[in-house]
């Protein structure tokens, strides 16, 4: 079972999306909450969801538990979270979408990259490049998270955005350290692709 575990917290990390975009996006269930307090749950989903990254590869290395689809797995949950927090980001007008699309191009190379190694029967895993891009990235976006929550005084979704010039900031500089993250693992991958 223990083997198990760490893919078991990668589909655990998966499901809980669709529950940070419940709270983070208007809807049915959240129609009564103040968008403070959807903010901070949805902020807290979000916290719970992108520890579990760190859990689950702390197990996985403790128990020699670290498997080909793990590789695998573990990058394809870490996209979906922050993709999809950072696409519900752009629907409410936190952001825009020109760092998304930077990393969302960014997630493409890697993933191409990736396919390519797979073809000629290597699987990739995440190096600290992309390891740090993802703390960098889970930091950045848990700041518009405590914006939202605590710091805005806004009480609409415009109000709220306006405030949000720091954690823009810093965004931009993340979604910019993310670009430049490919770089190392081109270099590593570039002998796959030579057909």
């Amino acid at each position: 079972m223990i083997k198990k575990l760490p893919n078991i917290i990668c589909w655990f990390r998966i499901i809980l999306v669709p529950f940070i975009l419940l709270f983070l996006l208007d809807s049915p269930v959240t129609a009564a909450m103040s968008l403070q307090t959807r903010f901070l749950v949805s902020g807290l989903i979000f916290a719970v969801a992108i520890a579990s990254d760190a859990v689950d590869g702390r197990i996985a290395r403790k128990f020699n538990a670290v498997s080909n689809f793990g590789k695998f797995l573990d990058p394809i949950a870490d996209k979906l979270l922050v993709l999809g927090v950072l696409c519900a980001f752009v629907e409410i007008g936190f952001v825009s979408c020109v760092p998304v699309l930077l990393i969302l191009a960014r997630e493409f190379m890697i993933t191409g990259l990736r396919l390519g190694a797979m073809s000629k029967g290597e699987v990739v895993a995440a190096n600290w490049w992309g390891k740090v891009k993802t703390i960098c990235q889970g930091i950045s976006i848990g700041v518009f998270f405590v914006f939202g929550a605590f710091i805005s005084q806004g009480t609409t979704l415009e109000a709220i955005a306006a405030d949000m010039f720091i954690p823009n900031i810093l965004f931009w500089l993340v979604s910019i350290y993310t670009v430049i993250s490919v770089i190392p693992y081109y270099m590593a991958c570039r002998k796959y692709l030579k057909d």
